[in-house]
């Protein structure tokens, strides 16, 4: 029964799987936490968000307040499987830790290759949503090229923006991304974030070719902080603060965001990224 249930998820993964949505920002904008927070949101409120770090150290686990796991890198030597990378909140918060460089991914054997695919494609179709926190797309650009939706934090510190810039260039000018939905941070109200999002849209009308679509914003909140040292979800343990009902109205409007710049159908996130690495790598000849 237990192998009629995964192939049956695994062939509705193969017809329909859930949006992904990549989180990518400068240092200081705060995407992990904005990422963690809103898939807090979504799974308090019955969703099924998988929640995918690429990131190195654990943030994500260390600010759920979960144990940690094993890493993709990982995986090479353990030669185990996803359920190893895998951890769950008691309010059915999936975390999935993907932390691996992209030679690391592209060490692996065909056959590790193509169980974990396999494995990951049923976790996949039992989500309903990926909310995936990016690496530096300087050192490891494929999460954030295959994924669905991009989502570029910015803060209205003046590196945030020109950091933002640099990411809009690249994946639009190396990866043929041309839409990006933008969130600002941290900001003191809805003036300054819209005069962030207003500077960045007009340097980038001026000499990209991009499409950006303002998103929201979550306000500057020292309780983000404090829920922190707790190691617990904002919109869990302060639900009432302004942060945590800005992660909220964020994480209700998330789904009208998916609007990909490809229409055709994919393959599974892992696969995918696996695929992608590889011809990024025969591409540079690393």
């Amino acid at each position: 029964m237990s192998d009629q249930a995964s192939s049956l998820r695994l062939q509705r993964a193969q017809a329909d799987y859930p949006p992904s949505f990549a989180f990518i920002g400068g240092e200081g904008s705060g995407v992990s936490t904005l990422v963690g927070e809103l898939a807090a949101s979504l799974a308090l409120r019955g969703g099924r968000p998988l929640l995918i770090e690429h990131q190195p150290g654990h943030q994500q686990a260390r600010r759920l307040g979960l144990p940690a796991t094993g890493t993709f890198a990982s995986l090479a030597i353990s030669l185990g499987g996803i359920n190893e990378l895998m951890v769950a909140n008691r309010y059915g918060l999936n975390l999935i830790n993907l932390a691996a460089s992209s030679e690391e991914r592209t060490r692996l054997s065909p056959r590790l290759w193509r169980r974990l695919a396999h494995e990951f494609a049923s976790v996949e179709a039992d989500s309903s949503v990926l909310l995936i926190d990016c690496p530096n797309i300087g050192d490891d650009p494929a999460p954030a090229c295959i994924a669905d939706n991009l989502v570029l934090v910015l803060s209205p510190d003046a590196d945030s923006l020109t950091q933002g810039y640099a990411s809009l260039k690249r994946l639009a000018a190396d990866y043929a991304r041309r839409r990006f939905n933008v969130l600002v941070n941290h900001a003191q109200d809805f003036e300054e974030a819209q005069a962030v999002f207003n500077r960045l849209n007009s340097v980038a009308g001026d000499y990209l070719s991009v499409a950006l679509r303002w998103v929201g914003f979550v306000p500057a909140d020292s309780t983000v902080r404090k829920s922190q040292t707790l190691r617990r979800p904002t919109v869990e343990a302060f639900a009432e603060c302004e942060a945590a009902l800005a992660y909220n109205q964020l994480a209700d409007m998330l789904p009208r965001w998916h609007a990909p710049d490809q229409s055709a159908p994919r393959s599974s996130y892992l696969e995918h990224l696996l695929m992608t690495t590889k011809s990024l790598a025969d591409l540079t000849g690393s």
